[in-house]
């Protein structure tokens, strides 16, 4: 049983009258990691709540939220993907920011180290833990 086969109905933004592969709408990125959600015809404001764009404060901070957010927009497009794998548009889109991602995680690591262990060029592959961690070198009452 697959849901949204299922019930097609509930989501007119994916349904596709003609033969045509439907072109979505889609938000710049640091305001689709603002909204949580990258695709304009599936956003929902939710009742009360009001968005805020991150500030970042050090180049760290900077670098971070450019890795953060180009994840957030290549995985918005792999679940596009899991729909519509035929849609050429978005395979060259999704091309495109996982080439953005893959650059921001070598400006972070250039910089300040392997984001993750499999990322450590270091001979013994666990050394990358000696370099400061979150919440290391704030000053007090900053929060995390």
């Amino acid at each position: 049983m697959n849901f949204f086969h299922d019930n097609f109905d509930m989501y007119p933004m994916f349904r596709n009258e003609d033969t045509r592969i439907k072109q979505p709408k889609l938000f710049e990125p640091k305001e689709a990691m603002m909204l949580g959600n990258l695709f304009k015809d599936l956003y929902m404001t939710y009742n009360g709540f009001s968005n805020f764009y991150i500030q970042p404060k050090t180049q760290r901070d900077i670098l971070m939220l450019e890795v953060q957010t180009s994840t957030f927009v290549a995985h918005e497009i792999n679940l596009y993907l899991d729909m519509y794998p035929n849609n050429q548009r978005m395979i060259d889109l999704f091309h495109e920011a996982n080439k953005k991602l893959n650059e921001a995680i070598k400006a972070y690591e250039a910089e300040f180290g392997p984001l993750t262990v499999d990322h450590s060029d270091s001979a013994a592959p666990f050394e990358w833990i000696n370099g400061p961690w979150p919440w290391d070198n704030f000053d007090e009452g900053t929060e995390i």
